[in-house]
């Protein structure tokens, strides 16, 4: 069965180099076979209500694996 496992970060250097850090966790921690991987751009608010943001949304798409860790 195919499932999907989102992330959502801010468009900065450090932003997607602590969504890579995620990303590399997460795929390490399960036993996954990613099938296909897709982002979007967006915005969302500020946390302090004042604007938005852009952001980046990225989805891998996965089947779980028996594979050893």
């Amino acid at each position: 069965m195919t499932k999907v496992q989102s992330f959502i970060g801010k468009v900065s250097i450090a932003g997607l180099q602590q969504m890579d850090m995620q990303i590399n966790d997460w795929l390490k921690r399960s036993k996954t076979k990613p099938v296909y991987v897709g982002q979007s751009f967006g915005t969302d608010i500020h946390h302090d209500g004042r604007g938005n943001e852009p952001i980046i949304v990225i989805t891998v798409w996965y089947e779980e694996t028996d594979l050893p860790s």
